[in-house]
């Protein structure tokens, strides 16, 4: 038995940068026709697009008030950071980064009123000092760690590879400190708390799982959750100073050595101080349960499901449906519909009976993200005649623009159409005649009241009745009757309240002042349902039409947000904040009949800890005067190219016997319109140098990119060594009008190959299509239904010195689990190379011995048991099978230690090549001559572990036997392994 071992190398690296070249299109960061400003100011560059002025201003002026708060926090700072705003999608989101320079990127879509950051006030504010903390974090650099940066370039951030709970921590404890609101502070996240500890699975979160994303609740949200939790118990331990010392002391040392700091500044481990912070927040909820429960809380029922989350009821106006927003372990979202099947029946005994709408979360861009997940469906709402129902979904306008639509089903049809395109819709619902829809419009940083009036047409003519200034929130309006609208208004002090709008004359009120935070207005048969916080946790409350005669109908623990009543037996139906995440559960009639009108009040869980008081005064005058002395410039995008940093690799060589010495080096402007990779390595084992360089420009409406490569490697044995040299120029051509899974390439190439006997050079056109919808993401091991293609073709035209032919290159996946066990699937995926002339062998492709990359789309010619490049042929084909099954869910860490252990899943793979070239028999060294009618076999077993290394990297090792059975002494076994790094 022979082992092989192979590892992430530039062979991988190659394949990468390929990868995101045919799929530029999701890194598109900016429409090419859109002008773009700079505003310089002290400390920030801010770019925002031309038309949004008032936007760059206002958020140029919360990052200097941000600046002037954070200084006494944190030691090191950089002179500049560049802050772009980016109003591409209705997704809540942005991330910061110090690589390749300081800088955020925030998209500055308000959040809605069902999210974690929904109880937000000043959100711009929250949002750049949440991100701009980010940038603080990652500046330290003391100690050793000083000389290095000065070597390596921005790439030495320490602070950067800390836990997830750590960096997210801070930050939401600074958003939070810095703010009147910030998340903790919000009601979803004490009922979140206060759920756990009720359920008595808060201690089930131990430190080193706080800093995963992991598909049970609270899935992604665990760092922002603990992590906030753990820095305000320890600044309420040490003080604020806390916070500069622990960062800088940590700046200046090895990464992942974390603990020595925390017992210098602590007097604890991280881990002692995470089990005391635990202990604290379980006495502060037990203390609010304690209070909540001196009047019995409403009993709900919750049905039992396999969702991870179930939310927004909406019951049909004949009481006959009710929809539901449902998220499944794979993050998929879908609009379904439970049926009463007989009359006097309830929900809670209906069964579902269709599923609208079921789009993946996971489709979303691969973009760093610094927010817990949001989702693509927000709300439904019934046509009159119970037959139709609408519903807004966020999916992709053009192949760079992510916006809300809203959609319409036909229950008869059982069909989904688009409404509008482009309208930046949300949160619609439908007048009593069906022929007005009132949604909320999106805009950056602002939100509208908006009417669509149905005339029959697809994109019906739309206006706007509300526009109250930016930072303000509409959310969930509601029609009274045709011409007045409930709607909730959240101002930018955090006050939020119900509004009446009347159409015909053009005039809103509040109504309900002395209700807090109050949203989801539903109108129903006995009155209005709506959400407040009136006792310091989320009920609701049932109003007559006019707004004179409220009282409370439940009584919580956790809370309790959107709701709708059967207008048949008078259940509610309402999403829970549970243990297990959010739940729609019942309310029978006559237990909310029996809400008794006051209910016991509790305040904020960690509230006790912030106030205003802590606040600079001379931050806003700061801001203001930086403003003003700023300048404002069109953006270019020239200074920012220059390369930053490089970062050293080791890994394996090509031959077995050496190492192979890395350099990589990246960069991009701001708004990447010009983006450029570099590598270079040198094999210790052949003593032969590769380098690869790729510059992508998307200046243009059709993108362009460049790639030149020089690689060294052999095929089969050392001694058949090959340079290959490149250099190819592309277009990416717009297919999104086809698919927005497809991606189109095409362009010219050179390609020069030398051997120990030959040197041959071609050169031609070429066109590359490529087709992907699968995903995988949550509990999935493997992408479990859709699949792939791919079509390329080249030409190497006919002229002196050069070889002449045409190449076609074809295949595909795809991924199949109906019938299976849950989470197990079925890889079926096809490659293939055909060269009508009868060129040299080594002028096509070769096999690999390993995945390098899993579930890519891109050509593999995977033959696995065999050595790498041990069949070549100008003509070839692979065909691989793999059935893969999920072992064991992990999911533990040990304290601070950089390594978690994810899942353990395998598979039974089998692998058939066939090649019109050469066979390398390594036993009698010579190169055996085969045709298509001569297939290579090899099956075995693979068994893969999925990690977290260094806290933030996702390893996957991979162990696996296989037996060759066309191997040169017969069928022989082979254990391999390999290290997959497979999203950093």
């Amino acid at each position: 038995m022979q082992k092989y071992s192979a590892v992430y190398s530039l062979a991988s690296l190659f394949l990468t940068i390929l990868l995101s070249m045919s799929q530029a299109k999701a890194q598109l960061e900016v429409p090419p026709q859109l002008k773009w400003k700079t505003l310089r100011t002290p400390h920030f560059e801010v770019i925002f697009n031309a038309e949004q002025q008032d936007l760059g201003y206002l958020y140029a002026e919360k990052l200097e008030k941000a600046y002037s708060e954070l200084r006494s926090y944190f030691h090191s700072r950089p002179d500049k950071t560049i802050v772009i705003i980016n109003d591409k999608t209705d997704v809540t989101n942005g991330y910061a980064t110090r690589i390749p320079y300081p800088h955020i990127m925030v998209y500055p879509v308000l959040p809605g009123p069902e999210e974690s950051l929904s109880d937000t006030g000043d959100w711009a504010f929250e949002l750049l000092a949440h991100e701009y903390t980010h940038i603080l974090t990652f500046e330290p650099a003391n100690g050793i760690m000083k000389p290095l940066r000065a070597v390596f370039g921005t790439i030495i951030a320490p602070n950067i590879l800390m836990p997830q709970w750590w960096k997210e921590g801070v930050a939401v404890e600074m958003e939070t400190r810095l703010s009147d609101h910030g998340r903790l502070r919000s009601h979803y996240q004490d009922a979140t708390l206060r759920a756990m500890v009720d359920a008595k699975t808060l201690h089930e979160f131990d430190i080193a799982e706080a800093n995963e994303n992991i598909y049970t609740w609270p899935q992604g949200a665990r760092p922002y959750l603990f992590g906030s939790l753990m820095w305000s118990q320890m600044i309420a331990d040490k003080g604020t100073k806390v916070v500069g010392e622990l960062h800088e002391r940590q700046g200046g040392r090895v990464p992942y050595f974390i603990e020595t700091p925390a017992r210098d500044y602590l007097g604890a481990s991280y881990s002692s101080e995470y089990d005391s912070m635990m202990k604290e927040t379980e006495l502060r909820a037990l203390e609010q349960l304690k209070t909540l429960r001196e009047v019995s809380p409403t009993a709900t029922i919750t049905p039992q499901n396999n969702f991870q989350s179930v939310s927004a009821p909406a019951i049909s106006p004949d009481g006959k449906h009710l929809a539901l927003i449902t998220e499944d372990d794979g993050n998929s979202r879908a609009v379904k519909i439970l049926t009463k099947e007989k009359e006097g029946q309830s929900f809670l005994d209906s069964r579902m009976t269709d599923t609208i709408e079921r789009f993946s979360e996971s489709f979303i861009p691969a973009t760093q993200k610094d927010g817990p997940p949001t989702g693509s469906i927000q709300r439904i709402s019934w046509f009159p005649d119970s037959k139709r129902l609408i519903y807004d979904k966020i999916d992709y306008t053009n192949r760079i623009q992510r916006y809300s639509d809203l959609f319409v089903y036909e229950l008869g049809e059982r069909k989904a159409k688009a409404l509008t395109n482009g309208l930046r819709g949300r949160e619609p619902a439908v007048s009593p005649s069906g022929n007005q829809v009132v949604f909320v419009k999106l805009d950056g940083n602002r939100t509208h009241l908006g009417l669509l009036r149905l005339t029959g047409e697809k994109n019906p003519p739309s206006e706007l009745l509300f526009s109250p200034p930016m930072q303000q929130r509409v959310s969930y309006p509601t029609f009274l009757d045709e011409d007045t609208i409930v709607f909730s208004l959240r101002t930018e002090d955090g006050r939020e309240n119900l509004h009446r709008y009347s159409i015909s004359t053009k005039t809103s009120e509040a109504v309900l002042t002395d209700y807090p935070n109050a949203r989801f207005a539903r109108k129903t048969a006995d009155g209005v349902i709506f959400a407040s916080a009136k006792n310091g946790v989320p009920n609701l409350y049932l109003s007559d039409l006019e707004f004179k005669n409220v009282r409370p109908i439940s009584h919580t623990l956790t809370a309790l947000f959107t709701a709708d009543m059967d207008p048949l037996n008078k259940e509610i139906f309402v999403t829970e904040m549970t243990s297990q995440g959010l739940r729609v559960s019942a309310i029978k009639s006559d237990e909310w009949q029996k809400t008794p009108n006051t209910l016991p009040q509790v305040s904020s869980l960690m509230g006790d800890r912030y106030s205003k008081a802590e606040r600079n005064p001379q931050a806003e005058e700061e801001a203001k005067n930086a403003v003003k002395a700023s300048e404002l410039d069109d953006y270019s995008p020239y200074g920012y190219l220059l390369p930053r940093y490089w970062m050293p690799f080791i890994s394996g060589s090509s031959s077995e016997t050496g190492l192979v010495l890395e350099a990589q080096t990246s960069g991009f402007d701001p708004l990447k319109k010009h983006m450029y990779e570099i590598a270079a390595s040198w094999d210790t084992g052949i003593n032969k140098g590769s380098i690869l360089g790729s510059y992508i420009n998307q200046t243009t409406p059709w993108p362009f990119a460049v790639l030149s490569y020089k690689r060294s490697y052999y095929l089969g044995t050392v001694s058949n060594e090959i340079e290959d040299f490149g250099a190819q120029l592309s277009v990416l051509p717009d297919t999104h009008w086809a698919s927005i899974y497809s991606n189109l390439q095409v362009g010219w190439q050179y390609l020069e190959r030398s051997t120990l006997t030959t040197e041959v050079k071609r050169t031609g056109p070429f066109a590359y299509l490529s087709y992907a919808n699968y995903s995988q993401s949550g509990a999935q091991i493997s992408p479990e239904s859709g699949g792939g293609a791919y079509l390329g073709a080249y030409n190497y035209i006919a002229q002196e010195g050069y070889l002449n032919h045409s190449q076609f290159l074809a295949g595909g996946e795809v991924y199949l689990s109906r019938f299976l066990p849950k989470h197990h699937a079925i890889m079926l995926r096809l490659n293939g190379v055909y060269t009508p002339e009868k060129v040299s062998p080594i002028y096509g492709v070769s096999t690999e011995s390993m995945v390098f990359i899993p579930n890519s789309p891109l050509p593999q010619y995977i033959l696995r048991g065999y050595k790498r490049g041990q069949l070549f042929g100008r003509n070839l084909v692979t065909v691989n099978a793999e059935y893969r099954l999920p072992l064991k869910d992990l999911y533990r860490g040990s304290g601070t230690d950089a390594l978690f252990l994810r899942r353990l899943s395998a598979a039974v793979v089998g692998d058939a090549a066939a090649a019109e070239g050469r066979f390398v028999n390594d036993v009698d060294l010579v190169y055996e001559v085969t045709s298509m009618n001569k297939p290579y076999y090899s099956a075995g077993v693979e068994a893969k572990l999925e990690t977290t290394l260094g806290y933030v990297i996702p390893v996957n090792v991979v162990l696996g036997y296989y037996v060759a059975f066309q191997a040169p002494k017969g069928p022989e076994g082979v254990l391999a392994t390999a290290l997959q790094i497979t999203g950093f």
